[in-house]
Protein backbone atom coordinates (compact mmCIF):
# COMPACT_ATOMS: atom_id res chain seq x y z
CA UNK A 1 0.00 0.00 0.00
CA UNK A 2 1.12 3.56 -0.68
CA UNK A 3 0.44 6.98 0.83
CA UNK A 4 1.06 9.96 -1.44
CA UNK A 5 1.51 13.60 -0.43
CA UNK A 6 1.36 15.96 -3.43
CA UNK A 7 1.58 19.75 -3.68
CA UNK A 8 4.15 19.75 -0.91
CA UNK A 9 4.38 22.67 1.49
CA UNK A 10 8.15 23.22 1.21
CA UNK A 11 8.19 25.38 4.34
CA UNK A 12 7.19 22.36 6.44
CA UNK A 13 9.73 20.14 8.16
CA UNK A 14 10.72 16.85 6.55
CA UNK A 15 9.09 14.89 9.41
CA UNK A 16 5.82 16.78 8.91
CA UNK A 17 5.90 16.07 5.17
CA UNK A 18 6.51 12.37 5.75
CA UNK A 19 3.75 12.31 8.38
CA UNK A 20 1.20 13.45 5.82
CA UNK A 21 2.10 10.61 3.45
CA UNK A 22 1.95 8.18 6.37
CA UNK A 23 -1.47 9.49 7.42
CA UNK A 24 -2.76 8.88 3.91
CA UNK A 25 -1.37 5.36 3.99
CA UNK A 26 -2.93 4.60 7.39
CA UNK A 27 -6.33 5.73 6.14
CA UNK A 28 -6.52 2.63 3.88
CA UNK A 29 -4.53 0.21 6.02
CA UNK A 30 -7.57 -2.01 6.65
CA UNK A 31 -9.22 -1.39 3.27
CA UNK A 32 -8.34 -4.34 1.06
CA UNK A 33 -9.88 -2.81 -2.05
CA UNK A 34 -7.45 0.14 -2.18
CA UNK A 35 -3.69 0.29 -2.51
CA UNK A 36 -3.11 4.04 -2.97
CA UNK A 37 -4.31 7.01 -0.90
CA UNK A 38 -3.56 10.70 -1.40
CA UNK A 39 -3.26 13.15 1.45
CA UNK A 40 -6.07 15.64 0.95
CA UNK A 41 -6.02 18.19 3.74
CA UNK A 42 -7.42 17.76 7.22
CA UNK A 43 -7.07 14.32 8.74
CA UNK A 44 -8.79 12.83 11.73
CA UNK A 45 -7.78 13.83 15.25
CA UNK A 46 -7.03 10.17 15.88
CA UNK A 47 -4.40 10.09 13.14
CA UNK A 48 -2.84 13.33 14.35
CA UNK A 49 -2.72 11.99 17.89
CA UNK A 50 -1.15 8.75 16.70
CA UNK A 51 1.63 10.58 14.88
CA UNK A 52 2.26 12.79 17.93
CA UNK A 53 2.51 9.77 20.23
CA UNK A 54 4.87 7.97 17.86
CA UNK A 55 7.17 10.99 17.62
CA UNK A 56 7.33 11.42 21.40
CA UNK A 57 7.66 7.73 22.28
CA UNK A 58 11.44 7.36 22.40
CA UNK A 59 12.09 10.57 24.33
CA UNK A 60 9.35 9.68 26.82
CA UNK A 61 10.88 6.23 27.27
CA UNK A 62 14.31 7.77 27.84
CA UNK A 63 12.92 10.32 30.33
CA UNK A 64 11.01 7.74 32.36
CA UNK A 65 7.61 9.22 31.50
CA UNK A 66 6.12 5.74 31.25
CA UNK A 67 5.32 4.82 34.85
CA UNK A 68 4.42 1.39 36.21
CA UNK A 69 1.49 1.18 38.60
CA UNK A 70 0.67 -1.96 40.57
CA UNK A 71 -2.90 -3.24 40.87
CA UNK A 72 -3.09 -5.68 43.80
CA UNK A 73 -4.50 -9.19 43.83
CA UNK A 74 -5.94 -10.55 47.08
CA UNK A 75 -6.52 -14.04 48.42
CA UNK A 76 -10.31 -14.36 48.30
CA UNK A 77 -10.48 -16.14 51.69
CA UNK A 78 -7.83 -14.45 53.84
CA UNK A 79 -8.16 -11.12 51.97
CA UNK A 80 -4.38 -10.74 52.26
CA UNK A 81 -2.37 -9.45 49.30
CA UNK A 82 -1.25 -12.33 47.08
CA UNK A 83 0.23 -10.57 44.07
CA UNK A 84 -0.15 -7.67 41.68
CA UNK A 85 -0.36 -6.80 38.01
CA UNK A 86 1.92 -4.20 36.45
CA UNK A 87 0.00 -1.54 34.52
CA UNK A 88 1.68 1.19 32.48
CA UNK A 89 0.65 4.85 32.56
CA UNK A 90 2.10 7.62 30.41
CA UNK A 91 2.76 11.03 31.94
CA UNK A 92 3.49 13.38 29.05
CA UNK A 93 3.70 17.16 29.41
CA UNK A 94 2.33 16.92 32.94
CA UNK A 95 -0.78 14.98 31.95
CA UNK A 96 -1.58 11.30 32.35
CA UNK A 97 -2.54 9.53 29.13
CA UNK A 98 -4.78 6.50 29.50
CA UNK A 99 -3.44 3.19 28.11
CA UNK A 100 -6.58 2.99 26.00
CA UNK A 101 -5.30 5.97 24.02
CA UNK A 102 -1.80 4.77 23.17
CA UNK A 103 -1.56 0.97 23.46
CA UNK A 104 -3.51 0.27 20.27
CA UNK A 105 -1.37 2.79 18.36
CA UNK A 106 1.86 1.20 19.57
CA UNK A 107 0.52 -2.29 18.77
CA UNK A 108 -0.13 -1.21 15.19
CA UNK A 109 3.27 0.38 14.60
CA UNK A 110 5.33 -2.19 16.54
CA UNK A 111 6.54 0.14 19.32
CA UNK A 112 4.65 -2.02 21.82
CA UNK A 113 7.55 -4.50 21.91
CA UNK A 114 9.90 -1.81 23.24
CA UNK A 115 7.29 -0.74 25.79
CA UNK A 116 6.69 -4.33 26.93
CA UNK A 117 10.41 -4.86 27.51
CA UNK A 118 10.69 -1.53 29.35
CA UNK A 119 7.81 -2.38 31.71
CA UNK A 120 9.19 -5.86 32.35
CA UNK A 121 12.59 -4.45 33.30
CA UNK A 122 11.00 -1.83 35.56
CA UNK A 123 9.14 -4.58 37.44
CA UNK A 124 12.29 -6.69 37.77
CA UNK A 125 14.16 -3.66 39.12
CA UNK A 126 11.37 -2.97 41.62
CA UNK A 127 11.33 -6.59 42.81
CA UNK A 128 15.10 -6.37 43.35
CA UNK A 129 14.66 -3.13 45.35
CA UNK A 130 12.04 -4.75 47.60
CA UNK A 131 14.28 -7.80 48.12
CA UNK A 132 17.26 -5.61 49.03
CA UNK A 133 15.10 -3.82 51.61
CA UNK A 134 14.24 -7.17 53.17
CA UNK A 135 10.60 -6.89 52.15
CA UNK A 136 8.51 -9.97 51.52
CA UNK A 137 7.70 -9.88 47.82
CA UNK A 138 4.71 -11.25 45.92
CA UNK A 139 4.54 -12.16 42.23
CA UNK A 140 3.96 -9.16 39.95
CA UNK A 141 2.61 -10.23 36.58
CA UNK A 142 3.54 -8.40 33.39
CA UNK A 143 1.53 -8.27 30.15
CA UNK A 144 3.17 -9.27 26.90
CA UNK A 145 1.61 -8.32 23.57
CA UNK A 146 1.18 -10.57 20.58
CA UNK A 147 3.83 -8.48 18.79
CA UNK A 148 6.35 -9.12 21.57
CA UNK A 149 5.62 -12.84 21.64
CA UNK A 150 7.01 -13.15 18.13
CA UNK A 151 10.00 -10.89 18.76
CA UNK A 152 13.36 -12.55 18.09
CA UNK A 153 14.71 -14.32 21.18
CA UNK A 154 11.98 -12.89 23.44
CA UNK A 155 12.39 -15.66 26.05
CA UNK A 156 16.16 -15.23 26.12
CA UNK A 157 15.76 -11.45 26.44
CA UNK A 158 13.35 -11.69 29.37
CA UNK A 159 15.45 -14.38 31.04
CA UNK A 160 18.59 -12.21 30.76
CA UNK A 161 16.74 -9.29 32.40
CA UNK A 162 15.84 -11.58 35.32
CA UNK A 163 19.50 -12.58 35.63
CA UNK A 164 20.57 -8.93 35.46
CA UNK A 165 18.57 -8.18 38.62
CA UNK A 166 19.19 -11.61 40.17
CA UNK A 167 15.53 -12.49 40.58
CA UNK A 168 13.68 -15.73 39.86
CA UNK A 169 11.34 -15.79 36.83
CA UNK A 170 8.54 -17.02 39.12
CA UNK A 171 8.20 -13.56 40.70
CA UNK A 172 7.44 -11.93 37.33
CA UNK A 173 4.71 -14.08 35.72
CA UNK A 174 3.87 -13.47 32.06
CA UNK A 175 0.30 -12.57 31.09
CA UNK A 176 -0.86 -13.60 27.61
CA UNK A 177 -4.27 -12.35 26.53
CA UNK A 178 -6.96 -14.76 25.45
CA UNK A 179 -7.05 -13.07 22.02
CA UNK A 180 -3.36 -13.90 21.53
CA UNK A 181 -4.05 -17.49 22.54
CA UNK A 182 -6.43 -17.80 19.58
CA UNK A 183 -3.29 -18.53 17.53
CA UNK A 184 -2.35 -21.12 20.13
CA UNK A 185 -0.57 -23.43 17.68
CA UNK A 186 1.77 -20.60 16.66
CA UNK A 187 2.28 -19.41 20.22
CA UNK A 188 2.75 -22.87 21.75
CA UNK A 189 6.54 -23.15 21.10
CA UNK A 190 7.08 -19.71 22.66
CA UNK A 191 4.83 -20.45 25.64
CA UNK A 192 6.64 -23.76 26.14
CA UNK A 193 10.01 -21.94 26.17
CA UNK A 194 8.74 -19.45 28.76
CA UNK A 195 7.50 -22.32 30.94
CA UNK A 196 10.78 -24.22 30.56
CA UNK A 197 12.70 -21.08 31.58
CA UNK A 198 10.72 -20.99 34.85
CA UNK A 199 8.12 -18.34 34.08
CA UNK A 200 4.56 -18.75 35.35
CA UNK A 201 2.03 -18.20 32.54
CA UNK A 202 -1.29 -16.42 33.04
CA UNK A 203 -4.15 -16.42 30.52
CA UNK A 204 -5.53 -12.90 30.73
CA UNK A 205 -9.08 -11.75 29.86
CA UNK A 206 -10.51 -15.29 29.89
CA UNK A 207 -14.11 -15.16 28.69
CA UNK A 208 -13.75 -12.07 26.53
CA UNK A 209 -13.31 -14.11 23.33
CA UNK A 210 -14.43 -17.43 21.91
CA UNK A 211 -11.34 -19.63 21.81
CA UNK A 212 -10.52 -19.84 25.51
CA UNK A 213 -10.96 -23.60 25.92
CA UNK A 214 -8.75 -24.39 22.94
CA UNK A 215 -5.99 -22.21 24.40
CA UNK A 216 -6.27 -23.89 27.78
CA UNK A 217 -6.01 -27.31 26.19
CA UNK A 218 -2.88 -26.55 24.14
CA UNK A 219 -0.86 -24.01 26.15
CA UNK A 220 0.84 -24.44 29.52
CA UNK A 221 -1.10 -21.89 31.54
CA UNK A 222 -0.75 -22.02 35.32
CA UNK A 223 -3.23 -19.24 36.09
CA UNK A 224 -6.47 -18.15 34.42
CA UNK A 225 -7.79 -14.64 34.95
CA UNK A 226 -11.53 -14.22 34.43
CA UNK A 227 -12.39 -11.11 32.44
CA UNK A 228 -14.49 -8.45 34.17
CA UNK A 229 -17.31 -9.15 31.70
CA UNK A 230 -17.74 -12.57 33.36
CA UNK A 231 -17.64 -11.09 36.86
CA UNK A 232 -20.37 -8.63 35.89
CA UNK A 233 -22.64 -11.68 35.39
CA UNK A 234 -22.85 -12.09 39.17
CA UNK A 235 -26.38 -11.24 40.20
CA UNK A 236 -27.87 -12.74 37.01
CA UNK A 237 -29.09 -16.34 37.41
CA UNK A 238 -27.88 -17.65 34.05
CA UNK A 239 -24.66 -15.66 34.26
CA UNK A 240 -23.88 -17.08 37.70
CA UNK A 241 -24.49 -20.60 36.39
CA UNK A 242 -21.98 -20.06 33.57
CA UNK A 243 -19.40 -18.68 35.99
CA UNK A 244 -19.96 -21.51 38.52
CA UNK A 245 -19.25 -24.17 35.91
CA UNK A 246 -16.32 -22.23 34.49
CA UNK A 247 -14.70 -22.05 37.94
CA UNK A 248 -15.38 -25.77 38.46
CA UNK A 249 -13.74 -26.56 35.09
CA UNK A 250 -10.68 -24.51 36.02
CA UNK A 251 -10.37 -26.38 39.30
CA UNK A 252 -10.67 -29.74 37.52
CA UNK A 253 -7.82 -28.68 35.24
CA UNK A 254 -5.69 -27.79 38.27
CA UNK A 255 -5.53 -24.08 37.45
CA UNK A 256 -5.15 -21.16 39.83
CA UNK A 257 -8.08 -18.79 39.27
CA UNK A 258 -8.12 -14.99 39.50
CA UNK A 259 -11.18 -12.77 39.03
CA UNK A 260 -10.58 -9.33 37.53
CA UNK A 261 -12.72 -6.27 38.16
CA UNK A 262 -14.25 -7.35 41.48
CA UNK A 263 -16.02 -4.24 42.76
CA UNK A 264 -18.40 -5.21 45.57
CA UNK A 265 -18.91 -7.58 48.48
CA UNK A 266 -21.59 -9.71 46.75
CA UNK A 267 -19.15 -10.52 43.95
CA UNK A 268 -16.45 -11.41 46.50
CA UNK A 269 -18.83 -13.70 48.40
CA UNK A 270 -19.95 -15.51 45.24
CA UNK A 271 -16.38 -16.05 44.06
CA UNK A 272 -15.19 -17.14 47.49
CA UNK A 273 -18.08 -19.62 47.86
CA UNK A 274 -17.34 -21.12 44.45
CA UNK A 275 -13.62 -21.56 45.05
CA UNK A 276 -12.05 -18.71 43.03
CA UNK A 277 -8.55 -18.27 44.49
CA UNK A 278 -7.85 -14.55 44.08
CA UNK A 279 -9.59 -11.30 43.24
CA UNK A 280 -8.13 -8.24 41.52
Amino acid sequence: KFGLYENIDTSASMSSICDKALMALNSIKHNFSRYLARYSGPVSQKQLKARTYERKFWKSLENGEFVVWYQPKYDSCSEKIAGAEALVRWFMDGKMISPGEFLEIFEEDGLISQLDTYVFEQVCRQQRTWLDRGSQIVPVSVNISRCSLFMDNVVEKYTSICRKYNIEPQVVPIEITESAAINSQNIKPIADKFAKAGFVLHMDDFGSGNSSLNGLNILHFDVVKFDKSLIDFIGDKNGELILTYTIALGKELGLHLVAEGVENYNQLQFLRNNGCDEIQ
